[in-house]
């Protein structure tokens, strides 16, 4: 008996449109559905079965990645101590 992983078929992981969780394709089967919401994925597919990457985009809200969040402002510095007193 062979052992062959199951992303020898050189198929890559697809994010599903609908739920985000990555799917593996198994045995270069095209999926026409995820295994985890159900959700139909013929939608969101060209005419020869590859995903189309312009309706996944407009699925997940937007055309790009999301942006980058801010880099954190720096502590603000304490107070000078007061003078003592007479």
């Amino acid at each position: 008996m062979c052992f062959r992983p199951a992303d020898a078929g050189g198929g890559s992981n697809m994010t599903c449109p609908e739920c985000g969780k990555e799917v593996q394709p198994m045995g270069g089967l095209v999926m026409k559905k995820c295994p985890f919401c159900k959700a139909d994925w013929t939608k969101y597919m060209n005419a020869d079965g590859t995903p189309n990457a312009e309706a996944i985009a407009a699925a997940q809200g937007g055309a790009g990645a999301p942006a980058a969040p801010g880099a954190p402002a720096a502590p603000g510095a304490p107070a000078a101590p007061k003078a003592p007193g007479a």
